[in-house]
Protein backbone atom coordinates (compact mmCIF):
# COMPACT_ATOMS: atom_id res chain seq x y z
CA UNK A 1 0.00 0.00 0.00
CA UNK A 2 1.56 3.40 -0.64
CA UNK A 3 1.01 6.42 1.19
CA UNK A 4 -1.00 9.02 0.84
CA UNK A 5 -0.14 12.30 -0.39
CA UNK A 6 -1.90 15.95 -0.83
CA UNK A 7 -4.25 14.58 -3.19
CA UNK A 8 -6.46 12.27 -0.83
CA UNK A 9 -9.61 12.97 -0.72
CA UNK A 10 -9.85 13.90 2.92
CA UNK A 11 -6.97 16.39 2.62
CA UNK A 12 -9.73 18.08 -0.25
CA UNK A 13 -12.51 18.00 2.10
CA UNK A 14 -10.27 19.20 5.04
CA UNK A 15 -9.39 22.23 2.90
CA UNK A 16 -12.87 23.17 1.49
CA UNK A 17 -15.18 21.88 4.42
CA UNK A 18 -12.48 22.07 7.33
CA UNK A 19 -14.03 18.56 8.89
CA UNK A 20 -15.92 15.66 7.09
CA UNK A 21 -19.40 16.92 9.44
CA UNK A 22 -19.04 20.54 7.74
CA UNK A 23 -19.30 19.05 4.47
CA UNK A 24 -22.21 16.77 5.37
CA UNK A 25 -23.71 19.48 6.71
CA UNK A 26 -23.38 21.87 3.91
CA UNK A 27 -24.39 19.08 1.41
CA UNK A 28 -27.41 17.92 3.63
CA UNK A 29 -25.71 14.52 3.59
CA UNK A 30 -25.26 12.53 6.57
CA UNK A 31 -21.33 12.22 8.25
CA UNK A 32 -21.76 8.11 7.17
CA UNK A 33 -22.47 9.23 3.60
CA UNK A 34 -18.80 11.27 3.87
CA UNK A 35 -17.36 8.45 5.34
CA UNK A 36 -18.35 6.00 2.48
CA UNK A 37 -17.47 8.39 -0.23
CA UNK A 38 -14.05 8.22 1.61
CA UNK A 39 -13.41 4.55 1.77
CA UNK A 40 -15.78 2.66 -0.43
CA UNK A 41 -17.24 5.39 -2.62
CA UNK A 42 -15.62 8.45 -4.35
CA UNK A 43 -18.15 8.62 -6.76
CA UNK A 44 -20.90 9.30 -4.45
CA UNK A 45 -19.89 12.88 -4.05
CA UNK A 46 -20.38 13.77 -7.68
CA UNK A 47 -24.13 14.08 -6.87
CA UNK A 48 -23.50 17.33 -5.13
CA UNK A 49 -20.86 18.59 -7.52
CA UNK A 50 -23.25 21.30 -8.63
CA UNK A 51 -23.08 22.51 -4.48
CA UNK A 52 -19.08 22.53 -4.11
CA UNK A 53 -18.21 23.68 -7.54
CA UNK A 54 -20.75 27.00 -6.52
CA UNK A 55 -19.88 27.09 -2.68
CA UNK A 56 -16.00 26.51 -3.02
CA UNK A 57 -13.05 27.82 -4.77
CA UNK A 58 -12.91 24.33 -7.63
CA UNK A 59 -13.84 23.69 -11.20
CA UNK A 60 -16.18 21.04 -12.06
CA UNK A 61 -12.90 19.37 -13.59
CA UNK A 62 -10.96 19.73 -10.08
CA UNK A 63 -13.53 17.92 -8.54
CA UNK A 64 -13.34 15.20 -10.93
CA UNK A 65 -9.51 14.76 -10.83
CA UNK A 66 -9.42 14.09 -7.06
CA UNK A 67 -12.77 11.81 -7.36
CA UNK A 68 -11.13 9.88 -10.10
CA UNK A 69 -7.76 9.98 -8.18
CA UNK A 70 -8.90 8.49 -4.91
CA UNK A 71 -10.88 5.87 -6.80
CA UNK A 72 -7.85 4.75 -7.95
CA UNK A 73 -5.63 4.69 -4.66
CA UNK A 74 -8.72 2.47 -3.08
CA UNK A 75 -7.94 -0.22 -5.87
CA UNK A 76 -4.71 -0.30 -5.47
Amino acid sequence: MRKRDKSDLKEFIGRHYGTQTRMANSLGVTPETVRTWIVRNPRGLLKHSPEIVKEKNVTASQLMWEVVYHERYLQE
